[in-house]
């Protein structure tokens, strides 16, 4: 790949040679996560191993600019432009560089330009070795590429290119713009277009019109020279807020150009404009650069000297190109020794040319040929611009000066304009056939450039940085901490020659240092950004010579936007300090700007005011997250306003807490304390002093208020202070219950908190948690003080006896189930059950899930055809879940039953009783802040039960239909008692069921019989209601507490019930059955599969 140097590098090395000793020891910033991110890729807790890692980098290191402007500090907190689009006014890209491979790196403007111009943000086609644009844009962006020689300064960013047509180079570029009046020339027109995109925050200009006024020219002296009249053609980069940067020029010297110099004719551009002089190092300016001038406060001194960056790559044949123009010919371009004598010398020699012009014209005579005098004229400006350009090693460096004096106004007069654009039209013709021999492209490649051309994208770069790193920030506060972030250089403050000095990214990176007016800053919820710096007005840093002119510029933040802005430096300016959203930390000192605090702001911190107003909606929260216990001093004046408030935070009992320390006065016009205290054991014996003033508090807040849900907080007030206590308030933790049984434990909570005073010895922690406890933290504790596991554990064994209850039924259906067995004699069978179920929150109760299993093995002796009676044995276990409840239980019972049947005339009959042993066992977990008690229950219950069925049954075809009608009654009854802690309860749970049920069932006969194994499909579908309907009642009482009552879910209630199953009869007297039941309600569902077998002796 091409790599070539149009000035040698030695003006960067001694520019890292001065670098080298400049960078000051720092504090190393907070790491991003991860880490600080290395050269390499890798990651690293070491601050300077990260900025070591990029320096010595052969592609950060491959000229002075990234270190001159200290650009390792972002790289080694992450930050390389990404989500930042740059746009790049200039000659156009070359796109098919690898620094711009990247996915959607560089997008084209298309302008209104005649045809075969460059457009799109590509090069002129006539002109395809012109690197300037591809430089620039590799500068400020190009692609971090492994193998390539550079990157750009943020190269995650993205490119917006736009075409402007320079007239440097190009013949007919004179022609179209001076005599045919075509548009070719876009570039003020490019600005305005990109910014009306959207998508830009920066416009980099690397151009601008040159002038001859010196540096130092006073401003009246600049605005009777540049002062222009842009109305509102500028506006669309206000309201895009976008920033737009211009180099000064390459003057020698003279004052920046007419284009760095617009704020001037229309001041509101002044925070979006940015001028940058060329500095080779911290201690000299590159001699061609023009300096800032009258600028100054927008101004600033960037890298420009033999910066490498991308270019399209060509080769020209210099010694074949000069072989086709003698020495003889052109005697004064080959002895020129200087880039001006050699401009000299083709200026004498194409006036030369058009004076023997003239001279053959007026001669006239028969052989004239008028045509072949305008060839031979284009011709020889050709040849001059070709020997000057080879000379130089530019194609056609003089052809806009030859140009030039074809199109001015005094010689079209005398040379016709038919005749300057005959010349322009043949010369360009001839210069395309030269070079097209003589230059071949190589693709691309890499070159040193110098100018203010080269200064303006390093500072774009720069800005783009620090629009990643503060991405809600305006351009205006982007611009002043860029400039203010300057190391001073030259006449020391803001001067004529370097503006601000050189931009630093370690001092940018921690906000401004100074601000040229009051600034919105915008933090976004979530986000914390600290300001590390001295904070000052920008006037202060100002040269005498420069405040003359822009003494008013003082500085001033409105902080808005939800999240924190953390001040810790010694800030002097002298605006306001307004808070109107988020937070805004002063942990350094604001000791000459009045702050107010209003809307949704806030303002803390451990530091020093000013003076301070809170407007209504403004929070004052002294201290911060590392000291939330700290003072917030006010050197001056406090005063509350209606509607605002004083936010104190507090440790238990007013250990320590947080407060406001005023120098001045303090008048109190309304408002209200807000107490944000830690849990713990508070007593009425806190006493906290919020405000201490020195001068006399006048007024008083409206009232006070508290976090804590059962205590509030009361003021007094002295001559110099306002001192906060606590007492008992009249809430009652019944109140905050957001069901019944919370209500219901929250009342007996009450009784125990108000005995609390008499209560001797007994253990206190609960109700002294619930005092020192929030409103927000009662009610989450709440549902885990209820003891609702222990009912809804009744509820579920309750509804799980039907697992027995049907087991035994089934067995009753015999023949009207289409089952045949030989003789009456005795048959054993045994069915086992799997299930989970889900009950979701419903009438205050909360939601659980559910598991069941458990097995039955049994006997029955046939008396007769229609008579039966039976035994039944099993155990088994179902296990409840909620996390709402913080609460786990089961219940493992080992059951007993019987049962019988029979027929009574075309009705079944079948009736059963179960009595079951209930192991029950819970964990919950009662839980309010520090208050925490693992309760344990351990204890056994009764279920009974007793039903009844009645059956009719009809076989059509295949199928048996049976509707039949049920009933049930069901009684648990269980002493629950719990151990773990003060939260522990004791109690009887019951619940009584009266369920009655109706429903059909089916016995399909798929295959088989007359002697073969049958198929059959069994269903089932039901409907079940409680005649009770309470549910199951927990009498619950906390130790030395009073009783309450308690309701748990019941399942069985108002519950549909289904099944399929499938029955495989192998012989006369061995039969197997599978399927599925459950039972299905709103706010629950329970799902089982089981199995059954038979068989008879």
């Amino acid at each position: 790949m091409a790599f070539s140097f149009k000035i040698g590098l030695m003006a960067a090395t001694a520019g890292v040679s001065v670098l080298a000793g400049a960078a000051a020891a720092q504090t190393a910033p907070t790491p991003p996560a991860g880490g600080f991110y290395m050269a390499n890729g890798t990651r690293t807790t070491n601050y300077q191993t990260a900025l070591a890692s990029w320096r010595s980098d052969a592609q950060f290191s491959v000229d002075y600019s990234k270190r001159f402007l200290g650009l390792e500090h972002a790289y080694a907190m992450g930050l390389t432009g990404r989500g930042q689009t740059i746009g790049v006014n200039d000659a156009g890209v070359y796109m098919d560089h690898p620094l711009f491979g990247s996915a959607g790196k560089v997008t084209g403007l298309r302008t209104q330009v005649v045809e075969g111009y460059g457009n799109d943000g590509r090069i002129n086609p006539r002109r395809r070795w012109e690197g300037h644009g591809t430089h620039v844009a590799g500068t400020i962006a190009g692609d971090r590429v492994a193998g390539q020689p550079m990157f750009g300064n943020a190269y995650g960013a993205k490119l917006y290119a736009a075409t402007t047509n320079f007239a440097a180079g190009d013949f007919l570029w004179f022609k179209d713009v001076y005599i045919d009046g075509d548009i070719v020339a876009t570039s003020n027109q490019n600005i305005v277009d990109l910014a009306n995109t959207g998508q830009v925050r920066i416009i980099n200009n690397s151009w601008g019109s040159g002038t001859s006024l010196p540096y130092n020219a006073s401003l009246s002296t600049v605005l009777a020279s540049m002062n222009r009249n842009y109305g509102d053609y500028y506006k669309p980069v206000l309201d895009k807020d976008v920033l737009v940067v211009f180099s000064a020029g390459n003057g020698y010297g003279v004052h920046a150009s007419i284009d760095a110099v617009a704020p001037l004719s229309d001041p509101r551009l002044r925070s979006n404009w940015l001028s940058v002089a060329n500095y080779s190092s911290f201690a000299a300016a590159d001699p061609s650069t023009s300096f800032c001038g009258q600028t100054a406060t927008w101004c600033v001194a960037g890298p420009g000297s033999a910066v490498v960056s991308s270019v399209p790559a060509y080769t020209m044949d210099r010694a074949g190109i000069l072989a086709l123009y003698p020495r003889a010919n052109y005697t004064g371009l080959y002895a020129a020794t200087t880039v001006s004598a050699l401009q000299s010398a083709a200026v004498n020699q194409f006036l030369v040319v058009l004076n023997n012009y003239l001279d053959a014209r007026e001669a006239g005579g028969p052989g004239y040929d008028e045509d072949a005098q305008r060839r031979e004229v284009a011709r020889q400006a050709a040849a001059i611009t070709l020997v000057a350009g080879a000379r130089l090693g530019d194609p056609d460096s003089f052809t806009s000066t030859l140009a030039g004096l074809l199109v001015s106004t005094n010689n079209m007069a005398i040379l016709t304009p038919a005749f300057s654009g005959a010349v322009l039209e043949y010369a360009n013709a001839e210069l395309q056939r030269v070079l097209n021999q003589y230059i071949r492209y190589t693709g691309a490649g890499y070159a040193a450039y110098t100018g203010t051309s080269m200064a303006a994208p390093n500072v774009s770069g720069f800005a783009a940085l620090l629009m990643e790193n503060f991405p809600e920030y305006s351009t205006a506060l982007i611009s002043d901490i860029l400039v203010s972030s300057s190391r001073d250089l030259d006449t020391p403050g803001v001067d004529l020659k370097s503006g601000w000095g050189a931009p630093q990214m370690n001092v940018a990176l921690g906000g401004p240092t100074a601000l040229r007016a009051t600034r919105d800053v915008t933090v976004a919820v979530g986000t914390v950004d600290v300001w590390s710096n001295n904070i000052g007005d920008a006037r202060d840093r100002y040269s005498a010579e420069v405040r003359a002119n822009f003494g008013n510029d003082i500085g001033g933040l409105v902080k808005k936007g939800g999240g924190q802005l953390i001040l810790t430096g010694a800030n002097d300016y002298s605006g306001p300090t307004r808070v109107e959203g988020g937070l805004l930390t002063v942990n350094g000192s604001l000791l000459r700007s009045n702050a107010t605090v209003g809307g949704v702001g806030m303002i803390g911190g451990v530091g020093r005011l000013l003076n301070l107003t809170a407007e209504s909606g403004g929070v004052v929260a002294p201290g911060d997250g590392a000291n939330p216990f700290g003072t917030l001093t006010v050197a001056g004046d406090v005063n509350f306003k209606p509607g605002s408030f004083l936010w104190i935070r507090s440790s238990v009992n007013g250990g320590a807490y947080s407060r406001l320390n005023v120098g001045g006065a303090t008048r109190l016009e309304g408002g209200q304390v807000v107490l944000k205290a830690d849990s713990g054991e508070w007593n009425l014996r806190s006493r906290m002093n919020i405000i201490q003033s020195t001068g006399a508090v006048t007024g008083a807040f409206t009232g006070a208020q508290s976090d804590l849900a059962f205590l509030t907080p009361v003021l007094t007030y002295s001559t110099n202070g306002v001192t906060l206590t606590v007492r008992r308030n009249d809430v009652t933790v019944a109140s905050l219950g957001a069901n019944s049984n919370q209500k219901s434990a929250g009342a007996a909570l009450d009784v125990m908190i108000n005995g609390s005073a008499t209560s001797g010895s007994r253990d206190l922690s609960l109700e002294n948690a619930l005092l020192d406890a929030s409103v927000p933290a009662v009610q989450a504790a709440l549902p885990s003080l209820t003891g609702e596991v222990h009912a809804s554990l009744a509820g579920l064994a309750v509804s799980d006896t039907r697992a027995i209850r049907e087991a035994m039924s089934d067995r009753g259906r015999g023949q009207a189930g289409g089952q045949t067995y030989a003789g009456n004699g005795v048959s054993v069978w045994g069915s086992g059950v799997f299930g989970d179920g889900r009950g979701s929150r419903h009438d205050g109760l909360a939601a659980f899930r559910s598991e069941s299993s458990g097995y039955l093995v049994g006997a029955e002796k046939a008396l007769s055809d229609d008579v039966h009676i039976g035994l039944a044995l099993g155990e088994s276990r179902s296990e409840l879940r909620s996390a709402r409840l913080n609460s786990t239980g089961r219940v493992n019972s080992e059951q007993i039953g019987v049962y019988g049947g029979g027929a009574l005339g075309d009705f079944q009959v079948r009736v059963g009783g179960s009595w079951a042993k209930a192991d029950v066992r819970t964990d919950r977990t009662a839980q309010l802040n520090q208050f925490s008690n693992a309760l344990a229950g351990d204890y056994d219950g009764d279920v009974w039960q007793v039903y009844g069925e009645l059956a009719w049954s009809r076989a059509v075809g295949a199928t048996m239909f049976e509707p039949y009608g049920a009933f049930s009654h069901v009684q648990y009854d269980a002493d629950v008692v719990e151990v773990g802690g003060d939260a522990a309860l004791s109690g009887q749970v019951e619940q009584t069921a009266d369920l009655v049920t109706a429903g059909f069932r089916t016995r399909t006969v798929l295959a088989g019989g007359q002697g073969r194994p049958r198929l059959s499909a069994v269903t089932h579908l039901a409907y079940t209601h409680d005649l009770n309907g309470d549910g199951p009642v927990f009498d619950a009482a906390f130790a030395d507490g009073p009783g309450f009552v308690i309701n748990g879910a019941n399942p069985g209630d108002d519950v549909i019930s289904g099944g399929l199953a499938f029955t495989v009869q192998a012989t006369e007297r061995t039969a197997l059955e599978m399927g599925y039941t459950g039972l299905y309600k709103d706010e629950y569902r329970d799902n089982r599969i089981f199995g059954r077998f038979s068989v008879k002796f």
